[in-house]
């Protein structure tokens, strides 16, 4: 596992799941995720197992920006380190955790961090307190995907 140097403390988008908050960011355009927020969304002890079953390029220390003190120190783990633990701490559950991720998290990272104005669509995450809702931005308008339909009219 890398060790963090003294850099400027990374500012993660944070996600939501039934109610559990998933930190993720990109580092060099890569997405990467708080081991600890991964752990209590899979309701797995991940921290000290992950270094025996992951590669060492699969995983990190750094310094975020936090919500009750100005830095933490976090591990973080890359987005085929995140895979190889779905399949490695195996939970039914942990289908729809990565579709979740593939289909609403990393496109969201990496729309967040595209710069200008595009002509096509773009990904958007809508937030209500915990809630979020997946959309697509395009021609001025907000376009919902049918599977959200249902909790868009929940939270509507």
């Amino acid at each position: 596992m890398s060790l963090s140097t003294t850099q400027t403390p990374f500012l993660p988008t944070t996600f939501y799941r039934h109610k559990r908050r998933l930190r993720a960011l990109l580092i060099e355009e890569q997405p990467w995720f708080v081991v600890r927020d991964l752990a209590k969304l899979m309701r797995a002890y991940l921290e000290e197992r992950l270094e025996h079953n992951l590669d060492a390029d699969q995983l990190c220390r750094r310094s975020i920006l936090g919500e009750y003190q100005p830095t933490e120190e976090v591990e973080l783990v890359s987005e085929s380190g995140l895979y190889a633990t779905l399949i490695h701490f195996y939970h039914p559950e942990n289908r729809c955790i990565r579709q979740w991720i593939t289909q609403t998290v990393v496109p969201s990272l990496r729309a967040e961090a595209g710069s200008g104005p595009t002509e096509g669509p773009r990904r958007r995450l809508l937030h209500w307190e915990r809630e979020q809702l997946s959309v697509l931005d395009w021609q001025g308008q907000v376009w919902v995907p049918l599977p959200e339909l249902p909790q868009a009219l929940r939270l509507s």
